[in-house]
This record gives C-alpha cells, structure tokens and sequence, in this order.
C-alpha cells in the first residue's frame, strides 16, 4: 500500500514539473513576421553623404593690389611712375566639381576665367592722363574645403589656382592743356609668364533650397606666387585680390 501512494506521488510531482515547464516555455516566432525597421540614425545620414557630388557656376568681384618691385641685375629697373599705380577692381568667372569626400572634407575643382590688373591716374590742372591694366587667365582652382552643416553649410579651405596667360589689355585716356581728348587701347596675348601659379583661399556658407540647389556666397582671397612677367623683365609683378564669389551649386 506504502509503495502504491509513493508511486502516485512521484507521478503527480513529474506532471507537475512538465506542466511548469510547457507553461514557461516561449512561443515560437512566425518566421514570417518580421523585426520592424530601426530609424535611420544622424550617424547614417552623415555618412550617406560620403561621395555626394556637385556642380556650381559662380562670378567673383575682387579688389586687386599688385605687388611691383625691380627685378635682379642686370635686368632691374626703376619703377618711375609705375610706383603710383593704384588698386583696380575685377570680376572673374567659373564653373567646377565638388565632391563630398566624408562628412567634414569636399574636393573642389573647376575651370574659371580669371583677371587682374592695376590702373594709373595723373591729374594736373590743365592736363590728365589714365590707364586701366588687366591681365587675363584660363585657370583650373584645386581646392579642399571643410564642411559643416545640412541645410546651412558652413564652407571653409584652400588650395592652388594654376593659371595660363590669355592676353594683355591697356586702356588709356589723355586731356591737353588745349582742351583736346583722346583714348586708345593696347592688346597683346605675348610678352608675359605664359604660366604663373597662385594660393586661393576662401570661406563662406552655401543655403539649401530643398530642390536641389543651393546659393553659395564666400569671400576669397588669391595669392600670385610666381611673376605675371618673364624673368629677363624690368620687373616683378604679383597680384593679391580680396573680393567675394557668389553662385548657385546643384547636387547631382
């Protein structure tokens, strides 16, 4: 009889135990559904902007100063009236490439019309005389820019301005003591550095306008590093312009 009440409660106890574990035992997931979609984190989309590319057409105003000094023996000469040649303002053009190498850095490269000159200007009572000098380039600016922001991108860089000389031009106006006038202009494309490099620097914002465009504002300095003139000249001629580029940048 002992032995028949031990067995019927070692078989309770065993359903027991089963019971339990069937009752905790999680429910199988249906293959079928799926884990629902995490929200794209600000981390992801900054790096979606990796490679991201660009094409901008902007204009330039600057303000140019030339920097004249004699050149070395034995071809220096001195500067005469050339010392009181005074700042001469420009405006340039272009058109490039950026990409957005990661999140902070872009690559910028193009190809721009470049000008600089200087202008004189002799005043006496009863006469005058004037010139207006610039000096034209084909350039191709290679620039790496730091980049901040989305929809207000902050833009700041540097980088060289190779440039191929295109032409010389002089314009020229004269009053007499007898009250005549005239003008003329001097054109020539030889007779100065066929290839002269500068430093560019700039700094700026571009506004999105959430349809692919963007408007790009930023003050620019330019550096010539290299004479406008050939090494046997009276002189040497570096140009240092400050102005600001303003354009429209469209994402590809």
């Amino acid at each position: 009889m002992i032995a028949r009440i031990l067995f019927l409660l070692l078989f309770m106890g065993i359903n027991s135990i089963s019971a339990q574990i069937l009752i905790g035992a999680p429910e199988d997931k249906d293959p079928s559904k799926k884990d629902p979609v995490k929200p794209i984190s600000d981390t992801t989309k900054k790096r979606e902007l990796d490679g991201s590319s660009f094409v901008y057409f902007v204009t330039n105003w600057s303000v140019n100063n030339r920097l004249l000094k004699e050149n070395v023996y034995p071809y220096g000469d001195s500067l005469g009236e050339r010392a009181f040649e005074e700042k001469y303002n420009t405006w340039s053009f272009g058109i490039g490439i950026q990409n957005q190498l990661n999140a902070f850095l872009m690559w910028d490269g193009g190809i721009s019309y470049y000008r600089h000159g200087e202008q004189y200007n002799f005043i006496q009572s009863d006469t005058t005389f004037h010139y207006q000098t610039t000096y034209s380039y084909i350039s191709m600016p290679l620039r790496l820019n730091f980049t901040y922001g989305k929809n207000v991108k902050l833009i700041a860089g540097g980088g060289l301005l190779p440039q191929m000389f295109t032409g010389y031009k002089q314009e020229r106006q004269w009053t007499t003591s007898t009250n005549s006038s005239g003008s003329d202009e001097f054109k020539t494309k030889s007779g100065y550095n066929p290839f002269i490099l500068s430093a560019i620097f700039n700094v700026g914002c571009a506004l999105d306008f959430q349809n692919n465009w963007s408007l790009f504002v930023s003050p620019e300095a330019r550096i010539q590093l290299t004479s406008s003139y050939l090494s046997q000249d009276d002189y040497i001629h570096k140009n240092r312009a400050y102005g600001i580029t303003f354009g429209l940048i469209r994402s590809l």
